[in-house]
Parts: C-alpha cells; sequence; structure tokens
C-alpha cells in the first residue's frame, strides 16, 4: 500500500526522495476498542540512500475519534506523529534498531500503522485539565458548575470522616 521504490531513491538527486501518500484508516487494522482513526492518513517525508542504509524521516497526519475518560463528550482530534526510521538490507541483519528488507521496494505501511498505535496516550482525555463529571448529579464540570457539596462527593471516604469527627471531639 505505501511502497518506495528504491530505483526512484537511487537515482534522486543527492539520493534523497521526497514520498507522499494518502490511504483510509480502514485499510490499517487499528484497534478499536477505545478509539478510531477515521478518514485518510496522509503519510510525507524523505527517504535517503545513506549507502548502507536507507533512512526514513516523515509525518503522520489523522484524525483519532473517541469518548473522553473523564467528561464522556465525543472528541475528534487532529494527530500528527513524526517518526526516523532506518531499513537495511537482510544481510546485515545483527542491529537490533534497524528494520530488515529484501527486494526492491520498502514498504512502510506497518511501520506508519505502528507509530500511529504507539502514540496514542494511554487515557483519552478531550483536553489536559478536563474536570470530568460531578460524582454525585453528573453534571459535565467542563461545561457548567453544579450546586453537589463536594465535602462528600467520595463515598469511600466516608469513614475517614467520621474517624476525623471522633478524634476533634
Amino acid at each position: 500500500m505505501m511502497k518506495i521504490k528504491l530505483s526512484d531513491v537511487n537515482n534522486a538527486n543527492g539520493k534523497r526522495y521526497k514520498f507522499a501518500f494518502s490511504a483510509a484508516a480502514d485499510k490499517f487494522d487499528f484497534p478499536i476498542e477505545d478509539y478510531r482513526i477515521n478518514g485518510t492518513l496522509k503519510v510525507s517525508g524523505t527517504v535517503e540512500n545513506t549507502g548502507i542504509s536507507y533512512c526514513f524521516k516523515g509525518t503522520i497526519e489523522c484524525d483519532k475519534h473517541f469518548i473522553c475518560d473523564r467528561c464522556l463528550e465525543e472528541v475528534t482530534e487532529k494527530q500528527v506523529h513524526t517518526f526516523k526510521e532506518v531499513y537495511k538490507e537482510k544481510m546485515s541483519v545483527n542491529e537490533p534498531d534497524v528494520n530488515i528488507f529484501s527486494g526492491d521496494f520498502i514498504d512502510i505501511t506497518k511501520l506508519v500503522r505502528d507509530i500511529v498505535v504507539a502514540e496514542q496516550p494511554i487515557n483519552n482525555l478531550c483536553k489536559p485539565d478536563c474536570k470530568g463529571l460531578c460524582l454525585k448529579c453528573g453534571t459535565n464540570l467542563n461545561k457548567s458548575e453544579c450546586n453537589c457539596d463536594d465535602a462528600a462527593a467520595d463515598t469511600r471516604l466516608t469513614v475517614l470522616g467520621k474517624l476525623l469527627e471522633k478524634k476533634i471531639h
């Protein structure tokens, strides 16, 4: 799906070749438990023939759709991921940080998928300072205040409150 023809790289001026791909997100088999990658992924960058390897540098642009873990609002977020990867031919296998290829093409489809998946945060938040929902009435605290008493919002702390009352009296 996203293949670079090595003869294009090797014949490029300065052995540096620019590439750009667009592909539908549903072609990548992204996990869909907590979020969806929607629409089209745009991948662009350069690949350089260093003489001993091919060095890829570029960006991936995509739209992530999810439900905020705190306030339960639906969110679509534009994401930009950068990457830098090195590819070498199969004959030099003993380098752990190098991708191996064989043939006349390098396919970066799996690389693109892996980068998008690996760079997803553990928590899906609409914004870093999301206030979430009131534990009593369920009001979205990002949109409005509620009149609930904050002191007893977490019932798990009721026992500690009673201990404090005994100690004070």
